[in-house]
């Protein structure tokens, strides 16, 4: 099988090395093939043409038993939908679509009439559109009825138990991109207005094109002393980070179902967020976290200030994430549902006599 994914840092590749543990790849023989990184526009290019052309070679020689392509939306969407026509449209070979844009349908409004008529097209070539949330599901079939769409929602690593949040200096944090769609100044702001109990620190786990204007607002607001930007961390200094944290807050004005929460969830940390994308069907507000509506600095402040100085608060919200990611998120239940999946659209995996996936794993 090949799967069709962007090695840049974020969600899709952390998704990918979380299933990665679960023996799904080993089961269905997975090749990878990175279309995109964080490299330069020249790379990149390189990058999508070599996937391209590794793609249409094993399409003409060793016809997978399944192509799963990870797609956001814009030029990620671009990317996937020419090689799911490939694969799909020229060689016949059955095709996945996995959506993880919380964005997709306002990408979808954006485009111009020809090119909505060719996202609607590419959705139906598909012979099965994954999105990570009912809520993008219902929005792909607004899009393109007819579409065949099932909804498998991220999954992660729990934890042996929920951490013990009851500390007097609570420590919040941020994982993500430094951009616009995430608002991370929305949470310096907030920051700056709560009122937070001595030695409560918020640190800043990402890089991106706000760093600098973060940067001037911490020095505007008199922030140095409680404020850290970390910048970009590998994946085993994230998970530290958040071993260590006891708040977790994502201000995003557009999300999918975003590992970050999923990952504070998993750990049984206190959880603020927004009404947006697939995070309400993570976070019951008032019961596994706080949500506030996108870009209200003064109801992000009124949510920190909560669980910032109510300790117990803090502890009931955490225990009540963990108790929601034991039930519905573990990354097992997520592999048992793509397992499933792929069954219905190529039959079992091809086993050798061994009893391992024929082809065995690639990266």
């Amino acid at each position: 099988m090949l799967w069709v994914a962007t090695g840049a840092r974020g969600g899709i590749h952390g998704y990918g090395r979380a299933l990665e543990t679960t023996g799904l790849f080993a089961d269905w023989g997975v090749e990878r093939l990175v279309t995109h990184d964080d490299g330069s526009r020249r790379r990149r290019a390189a990058l999508f043409a070599r996937a391209a052309g590794t793609l249409v070679w094993r399409c003409l020689t060793a016809r997978p038993a399944l192509v799963h392509l990870h797609s956001a939306a814009y030029g990620s969407f671009v990317r996937k939908g020419l090689l799911l026509w490939a694969a799909r449209g020229v060689f016949r070979v059955p095709a996945v679509l996995h959506l993880h844009a919380g964005e997709f349908e306002d990408f979808y409004r954006r485009c111009p009439a020809p090119a909505q008529s060719l996202v609607r097209a590419t959705l139906r070539r598909a012979d099965r559109v994954v999105t990570l949330s009912p809520a993008l599901g219902a929005a792909v079939q607004r899009i393109a009825p007819g579409a065949r769409v099932t909804v498998a929602e991220n999954g992660v690593r729990l934890a042996p138990e929920p951490r013990v949040l009851a500390g007097p200096a609570p420590r919040v944090l941020f994982v993500g991109v430094l951009i616009e769609r995430k608002d991370p100044l929305a949470l310096l702001r907030a920051w700056a207005a709560c009122l937070r109990p001595p030695g409560a620190t918020l640190r800043f786990a990402g890089d991106g094109p706000l760093r600098a204007e973060m940067e001037a607002l911490i020095h505007a607001e008199g922030l140095q002393g409680s404020v850290e930007l970390l910048g970009w961390l590998d994946p085993q200094d994230v998970a530290a980070q958040l071993d260590r944290a006891d708040v977790l807050v994502l201000p995003s004005h557009f999300e999918g179902q975003p590992l970050a929460l999923l990952e504070g969830m998993a750990r049984g940390l206190a959880l603020v967020s927004t009404w947006v994308g697939g995070i309400p069907d993570l976070i019951e507000d008032g019961v596994s976290g706080r949500l506030v509506p996108p870009g209200d600095t003064p109801a992000l402040t009124a949510a920190l200030d909560e669980v910032l100085n109510d300790p117990d608060a803090r502890q009931r919200l955490g225990q009540a994430a963990y108790a929601r990611a034991q039930a519905r998120y573990d990354i097992r239940r997520t592999a048992e549902r793509l397992h499933d999946l792929y069954r219905q659209l190529s039959g079992p995996p091809a086993l050798t006599p061994g009893g391992t996936a024929a082809g065995g794993a690639h990266d």
